[in-house]
């Protein structure tokens, strides 16, 4: 289908064919667009468009002009259109208006058309191109009000021609979702698909088109956002609220509502991040009357989030400065979190099967990949090295998406970093990503807690907005990547250190956002462009008098 040359370069015949053509069409397009103008949309204009439309069948005015003019015809005219817009198939059938046309005319069709005559349409378009994705569109509007067994059996049957065809794949995954719940495909379903994905990966394990197909078998819809995470600070007079994912609160999005001893806390909501866009963390000031500076009263907090009826809570005690509720960590949703087979005998035959044939093709992309999310869902833990072996693989033998790879891998790093964090004697929670060769900083919700983040050694372009969810972060070393500039750093209550030696840091007003720190006391720019310009370390005087700032 693909490279194939689309026209001939013309000959002087075909030239002056074309130009008599373009007279035609330029004819035609003037006496419609001037009966258009005296509202004459009659059989006459019918006429017109049907000439334009069988040589270019991409005229969308045509087709509006055609839709206004037919419903003031005889009433049987539906059988006609459909053959005229088959025919406009014939001549592109890749077009759009022909296709959004002919549902058009089907939607006020009388009676259904019959059923074999539109699928033979299709059948005949995609034997003249299996990619026609507009036939494959038109054939599951057809299986979604007849048995889909039948479109099971079609799609097999062209892919046992050639394991290749993504259209094939993605019609067979669409089917199976309209018949599947939220949580997966049946057992007995899942062990047929399997088997077919099986037999396409050792005749072709190159081809993507199964590889991509096996991980949305194994898989189900994005979960939900829900809420993750509350933290209250008696100092702060703040109340966090940290989710799954990315939310909007507020007037244009989801309502967020909170409560202290059972009084509704009317405080406007803001993003953690510091700027209005869809954060992980929503912030919400304590009232003056809630926080006196005289006494420390126990509170009890209540949050409630409108898409998740379930209500979170958490208690202040009066010789507590802080408190928070947050839920269990799974191990399994770090990484992979739309996994839908909980059977972990499933995953541990399909890894053991990407294992085999990994022995067989050590450079397969796609079996890399699934192999690294298999391993993940498992345990991350116990196969990091594993995982990490696989992705070593993966950046060799796909380097055009090198970028890609890099961000699963940080993926990988920051799942097992956030597994192993945890309290230590003096109150301490460290997050330990040093020298991981992170590209990117995900999973930062499931770090709320953190008092200590290490990036240094890295190869960070920036330090990301979802900071602004870390309440607790005292200290903070970035030391060592590629960091540029602060922009978007979001103000952290209570850091203290910041440090970013080694990163080429040029201007000082790139650390402009380090001013809505209010607790920070040390910055540390060593073997920084910085070091060496006094005007620099005048300006960031100026900028942060409270901190100490070192360049050495």
């Amino acid at each position: 289908m693909h490279g194939r040359l689309k026209l001939r370069p013309p000959d002087a015949a075909r030239r002056r064919q074309r130009e008599e053509k373009l007279r035609l069409y330029r004819a035609n397009m003037a006496a419609l667009l001037e009966k258009r103008a005296r509202g004459e949309l009659d059989a006459e204009a019918l006429a017109l468009t049907g000439e334009v439309l069988a040589a270019n069948p991409d005229v969308g005015t045509c087709w509006n002009l055609r839709r206004c003019a037919l419903p003031a015809q005889h009433p049987h005219w539906v059988p006609g259109e459909l053959a005229f817009v088959g025919g406009c198939l014939g001549v592109n059938p890749k077009s759009y208006g022909a296709w959004h046309h002919r549902g058009w005319v089907l939607r006020r069709a009388p009676a259904p058309p019959p059923a074999p005559a539109e699928r033979a349409l299709c059948d005949r378009l995609l034997a003249a191109d299996p990619r026609n994705f507009h036939a494959w569109e038109h054939r599951r509007a057809l299986a979604a009000e007849e048995d889909p067994e039948a479109e099971l059996a079609f799609a097999g049957a062209l892919l046992s021609r050639d394991f290749s065809n993504f259209s094939a794949w993605h019609h067979r995954g669409r089917l199976l979702a309209l018949g599947t719940s939220r949580g997966g495909l049946p057992p007995h379903r899942l062990r047929a698909e399997l088997e077919l994905v099986h037999n396409a990966v050792f005749t072709d394990p190159a081809d993507q088109s199964a590889w991509v197909y096996l991980r949305c078998i194994l898989s189900r819809a994005s979960p939900p956002p829900r809420i993750l995470c509350l933290y209250v600070s008696r100092e702060d007079a703040t109340l966090a609220v940290t989710f799954s994912r990315p939310v909007v609160v507020g007037a244009q999005g989801s309502a967020l509502m909170a409560t202290a001893d059972g009084s509704a806390l009317d405080g406007a909501w803001r993003s953690g991040e510091g700027r209005p866009r869809p954060s992980h963390t929503w912030l919400c000031d304590l009232p003056p009357a809630l926080a006196p500076p005289t006494s420390r009263p126990r509170l009890h907090f209540r949050v409630t989030w409108e898409p998740d009826p379930s209500p979170r809570e958490v208690t202040l005690l009066p010789d507590e400065d802080e408190a928070w509720w947050q839920e269990p960590i799974v191990a399994q949703e770090l990484f992979w979190p739309e996994m839908a087979v909980a059977e972990a005998g499933v995953l541990q035959a399909q890894a053991g099967t990407c294992r085999q044939l990994l022995e067989l093709e050590p450079r397969s992309r796609g079996c890399l990949l699934t192999l690294v999310l298999l391993l993940s869902a498992l345990d991350p833990l116990a196969h990091r090295d594993e995982i990490r072996r696989c992705l070593r693989d993966l950046q060799e033998a796909d380097p055009l998406r090198g970028g890609f790879v890099a961000d699963v891998a940080s993926r990988a790093e920051a799942a097992v970093a956030v597994l192993r964090m945890g309290p230590e004697p003096g109150g301490a929670v460290r997050l330990r990503l040093a020298g991981k060769a992170l590209t990117s900083l995900p999973l930062l919700e499931r770090a709320t807690l953190a008092t200590h983040l290490d990036l240094a050694g890295n190869r960070l372009g920036g330090l990301p907005p979802a900071l602004g969810g870390l309440r607790r972060l005292k200290v903070l070393d970035a030391s060592r990547n590629e960091v540029t500039t602060l922009r978007g750093f979001p103000p952290l209550p209570r850091l203290e250190e910041l440090r970013l030696s080694g990163n080429p840091i040029s201007h000082a007003s790139a650390l402009s956002p380090l001013a809505a720190c209010p607790r920070l006391a040390r910055l540390r720019l060593a073997e920084t462009p910085l070091s060496s310009s006094p005007e620099a370390a005048a300006h960031l005087a100026q900028l942060l008098p409270r901190v100490d700032v070192t360049f050495a």
